[in-house]
């Protein structure tokens, strides 16, 4: 994360003071340790942080560098979100999204955090301008493309090239439950992974718990078209899903 990245981040966190905080994707802890910092002196706030990565060096620096910054901090890893957001609990005021860059990546992870959000809760997504920015990379446009479908008001840091300001935030409207079915129908797209069955199957379950049955049709079709996809097409898959 570059500087005027932490920045972005620091001051969004500084303007809207949350108290219950979700990171997702934490690799070895750089934009936690951007969190917890702007977080020290606020009286009530956690940070929340989820990686699928079970390794040592997740989260790593946080307590090799900043142990004091442990008592704010709670993380999970292992495996993806499902598995954990019931435990964090509603309410969030701010998530942070920061995973796989290919689809279907950013795409699921919002899905499973949405029905968790506050009202108006503030979206923070990393990396949206990969696809321009790295040329070695241009299939990255999970974040891109849901970072623009998000209903609500966006903010990006100052700069004369705005396609290629690199993270945003997202101050989400309220009622976000009248666009489920939009963001569904972004999993249409072509995936660049195909995740493990097992983790199917908790998204499946998990969908079903807190979506509409359209809503797990739209799934269930972007699963199969995409399950044929990637057998054909080998080339386009990336089998190993790592948080960045």
């Amino acid at each position: 994360m570059w500087a005027n990245q932490k920045e972005f981040l620091n001051g969004i966190i500084r303007k809207f003071k949350p108290e219950k905080i979700l990171e997702l994707g934490v690799y070895s802890g750089g934009s936690s340790i951007v969190i917890l910092n702007a977080i020290d002196d606020f009286k009530n706030s956690i940070l929340y942080s989820i990686d699928l990565n079970s390794a040592n060096f997740v989260g790593q620096c946080v307590n090799k560098y900043f142990p004091h910054f442990m008592r704010n901090w709670k993380l999970f890893k292992g495996n993806i979100a499902t598995e954990y957001i019931e435990k964090i609990g509603n309410n969030i005021d701010i998530a942070m999204i920061d995973t796989a860059h290919f689809e279907p990546g950013e795409i699921l992870d919002f899905l499973i955090i949405l029905p968790f959000l506050k009202d108006e809760a503030i979206v923070i997504f990393h990396d949206i301008a990969n696809q321009i920015t790295c040329s070695s990379k241009r299939q990255e446009w999970a974040p891109y493309i849901i970072f623009n479908a998000i209903r609500g008001e966006k903010y990006l840091p100052s700069g004369k090239y705005i396609l290629k300001q690199d993270i945003g935030a997202i101050k989400l409207e309220k009622n976000q439950k009248k666009y489920y079915h939009d963001y569904f129908r972004l999993l249409g797209g072509e995936w660049q992974y195909f995740p493990k069955e097992i983790h199917i199957k908790q998204l499946r379950n998990y969908f079903k718990k807190y979506y509409d049955e359209d809503c797990l049709i739209m799934f269930e079709e972007a699963v199969t078209f995409n399950r044929n996809f990637v057998k054909n097409n080998p080339k386009f898959v990336i089998y190993k899903y790592n948080s960045d």
